[in-house]
């Protein structure tokens, strides 16, 4: 039994400096659409913390509100710690892939803005053809994968996997993607990934019901994955959740209990503003400590 899933509807990446991070996404082509900063302190036990206060962007590609959000946000209360993952490292969340229709163009903004680029451009196959790829850190370190398209999206997120297997059969049966194709095994042009040679993996691509965003899990062969999984706090930089819209959130707690995962804790309110309406939430780990998260749609909170 799957959750009540609506559509995946944002990602949430940690930065130190909230106004340095939303220039470098507005030079990938993104837009500042609403602030979330509650002037208050408030309990941080939906995220596995005593107290909370934080400082975001929720930022739009063309695809406007029917496309992936970007939840771009800075710890106030506990301050941020950590660094992000190499792309060949950790399982988890591990980078965003953009669309971009300028790819020159859009990686000297970039680098311009405090960005730092670790490969190519490179052709890369895609969907039957060929693409010029490139790979960047934002200031913060945090990978993004540019790919020459038609528009400005975010298309797709990546998930580093221990076991690729175990993870499409929880992303399919408990979290209600749709595999578009068999696990295959490819090879990745090193230069990409700062390695000194091409490297391997095993990856599959699951599809969102409610949105043309993908979700692309990946289990490293050469090189082999160096960390066993863990949970990130989620105060770490990088990308820490990524939350769907759902219809009740007491049943997909329900779902992910019997699925074996310990939401941080039973499905509560959360404030995201003081002029916003609070949100009922659930916080939990995934099958590579990723945190997943639903958000229900009700009157009050409009849609999602």
């Amino acid at each position: 039994m799957a959750i009540r899933g609506n559509r995946i509807y944002h990602v949430n990446s940690n930065c130190s400096d909230l106004d340095r991070s939303v220039l470098f996404y507005e030079a990938l082509g993104l837009t500042r659409v609403l602030r979330t900063v509650p002037s208050r302190a408030q309990s941080g036990l939906a995220f596995g913390l005593d107290e909370v206060s934080w400082d975001a962007w929720m930022m739009h590609s063309d695809d406007g509100m029917g496309g992936l959000s970007l939840d771009l946000l800075e710890w106030k209360i506990p301050a941020p710690m950590g660094t992000a993952p190499a792309t060949t490292g950790e399982p988890g969340f591990n980078r965003l892939v953009f669309a971009t229709k300028d790819l020159d163009g859009t990686i000297a903004r970039a680098l311009d803005l405090g960005g730092s680029l670790t490969g190519g451009p490179v052709p890369v196959a895609i969907d039957g053809g060929a693409r010029r790829v490139a790979m960047l850190r934002d200031p913060d370190g945090v990978a993004v994968q540019l790919v020459e398209g038609d528009r400005t999206s975010i298309v797709q997120v990546v998930v580093n996997c221990a076991d690729i297997e175990a993870s499409l059969s929880y992303y399919r049966d408990v979290m209600g993607l749709r595999p578009v194709g068999p696990v295959e095994t490819v090879s990745q042009p090193g230069e990409l990934h700062g390695l000194d040679q091409d490297g391997s993996m095993k990856t599959v691509v699951l599809a969102d019901a409610g949105s043309d965003f993908t979700v692309a899990l990946v289990e490293w062969i050469d090189p082999g994955a160096q960390f066993e999984p863990r949970v990130p706090s989620a105060n770490e930089l990088g990308l820490f959740r990524m939350a769907w819209s759902t219809e009740d959130c007491a049943h997909d707690e329900v779902v992910v209990r019997a699925a074996g995962s310990v939401p941080f804790a039973p499905t509560g309110e959360l404030s995201v503003g003081d002029d916003l309406p609070l949100l009922l939430v659930l916080f939990w780990p995934g099958p590579n400590g990723e945190c997943l998260e639903v958000i229900e749609v009700t009157e009050r909170s409009g849609a999602l």
